[in-house]
Parts: C-alpha cells; structure tokens; sequence
C-alpha cells in the first residue's frame, strides 16, 4: 500500500514534467509543483503509519488533489491532462477511511479542488470535459470499492464467528473456549486469584434422538444454551464442546462460588421443557490451582466429576403423536 501510494505520486511528477515540457509551461512553476509532489511522496514513505494518528491519513488524499490542481494551473489551458490522477482518489479515500461522512467528505473536497482551475477559465473545453469524466469516475469507482470493502468486511466477520462459536446454540466452541482458558489461566497464574470450570452433560440425551427425533435434539440443545447464556456473568465463557457436552469458564470464582453457580446451572436447565419433563444435566467442578494449574488437567478433573453425578437413566417421555 505504501509503495503504491508512492508510485502514484511518482507517476504525477513524471507526468507533469512530461506534460510541461510538451506543452510550454513555465519550468519555474513547475519546478515549484515537481518539489511539492516529491516531498510528498517522501514523506509518505518514510512515514510511521503504525505510530501515527488516524487523522494524518486525511491528509494524504487532501495532498494528492491540492497538487493536481497545481498542476492543472501550471499547465493552463491543458490541465484536464493531469486532472486524471484525482480519479484515484476515490478508491483510496473508500479503502483508508472508516466512515462514510468521512469518504463523502473527500470526494467532494476533491470534486471541488478539480473544478477551482475550470471556474476561474484555466482550461479549454477539451480539459474540462475530462475534469468532469474525471470526477464522476473518481465518485462510481470510489463507491464501488467501498461497497465491495464494507461487503468483504462483513464476509470476514461472518467467518470469524463461525470460526470461534457453534453454529447451532450461537456459543462458543471448542477452540474459542481453549483460547479463552489459555488467556485466563495466565492471568490468573499472575494474580494468584481462583478460577473454576464447570463440565456439563445432558442427562439421557441419546434417548431424545432415539425417542423423539433429532430436530427435537436439536431444539433441546439451543434451549439448554440459552438456559446457560442467561445465568451466567459477563466475563464467563458459554461452551459447546460438542454433542450435548457444555462448560462454563468461570474466572474469578473459587470452590463456594462455583458450587452455588453448579445449582443455578441445574435449576435453570429445570426449567427447560423436555415434552413434558424437565432438562436435568450431571455437573463437574473444577477449580486453579487447587485441581490443577493447566486446561487439560482442570477439564480432566472437572469432567471426572461430572461422571460422577451422571445418573444412569434419563426421564424423557415419548412424543405425543
């Protein structure tokens, strides 16, 4: 990208110089505008955009449109020659900046700095044709990259979600569960605070597909997850792990604290309806450091004593026809 906007500038000197001097125009002027140009671009390269606040990339744009009119007037009446450069303007302001006022402003602010040399008589008819071509290309390329950006933004964040949550119950998954432990963990290692870390499973789940149908497991599921999403606190972590298997990260929560949100989760899975019945699910606890100081060994632990509490039969009544 920064070579790219090097270039640019490299190409609008080299332009100009070469216009000036096909056309006569006054090497004194245009050494003035050649000196400008080259500057930016100088500037623009050894620029530190990752140190940089944000509003220095409006000026870039600014530069680019204030040096073709420069030069449009230097090469008077033939500057809609150079006026093509601003065309560029419009996918780069629509790739660079975040909003939409922001994008509008700068197409206009460029639209009006090409047409100051057409108002005050600086071209012919020929130039000021191209400025207005100039300017509607500079607006339809620039709203058509901007469109096809915001649209590969939203394709990316849909991926990303995919990527870290389960597409049926909208919770996080595996991996977004093991990140999330791996960051806690070391936090926690840090502070010496207690954390915790609930393995739960659906109790006869099996018999809700084999007696009353998949799309019923399926509702089941979402049911239980969002029975889960809603007891917990904003810094806990909602897991799928998979099949009717969930977890619960809980930081900042020792042994007693875990234990009461072992309650809420069964209570709150009481209320799910399973045709007539209610959602009842085997629970383990597991808490840093006291069960252990790493992922596997606390899921271990905890998933050891979710067996534990795993009755051997699950009432699920059959369907009514």
């Amino acid at each position: 990208m920064r070579l790219g906007v090097v270039a640019l500038f490299g190409l609008c000197g080299v332009g100009c110089s070469f216009l000036a001097l096909l056309l006569g125009a006054s090497l004194t002027t245009m050494a003035a505008v050649q000196v400008l140009i080259l500057l930016s671009g100088v500037v623009t390269y050894f620029a530190p955009t990752d140190r940089m606040d944000a509003r220095w990339f409006h000026v870039l744009p600014v530069l680019i449109a204030v040096e073709t009119m420069l030069a449009m007037f230097v090469l008077a009446p033939h500057g809609g020659a150079v006026a093509v450069i601003v065309a560029l303007n419009g996918p780069l302001v629509c790739f660079v900046m975040e909003s939409k006022t922001e994008i509008r402003a700068h197409l206009i602010l460029s639209s009006v700095l090409l047409c100051v040399p057409v108002v005050a008589g600086a071209t012919d008819e020929e130039s000021t044709i191209i400025v207005l071509t100039v300017i509607a290309v500079m607006w339809t390329t620039g709203l058509g990259v901007a469109h096809v950006w915001r649209y590969a933004e939203d394709q990316a964040a849909q991926l990303a979600q995919l990527a870290r949550h389960d597409p049926l119950t909208g919770l996080a998954n595996r991996r977004s569960l093991e990140d999330q432990m791996a960051y806690e963990l070391t936090r926690h290692l840090r502070t010496g605070r207690p954390l915790s870390v609930l393995v739960l499973d659906l109790n006869g789940f099996k018999a809700v597909n084999d007696r009353i149908g998949h799309q019923a497991g399926d509702d089941l599921l979402r049911a239980a997850g969002q029975a889960l999403a809603g007891i917990a606190r904003e810094q806990d972590t909602v897991a799928r792990q998979g099949g009717d298997e969930f977890c619960i990260l809980l930081p900042e929560a020792g042994p007693r604290e875990a234990n009461r949100v072992v309650e809420t989760v069964k209570a709150a899975l009481a209320l799910v309806d399973v045709h007539g019945g209610a959602l009842q699910a085997a629970v383990g606890r597991a808490t840093f450091p006291g069960d252990g100081v790493g992922a596997h060994d606390l899921l271990t632990c905890a998933d050891a004593r979710q067996r534990a509490d795993k009755p051997s039969a699950f009432p699920v009544r059959e369907a009514v026809a």
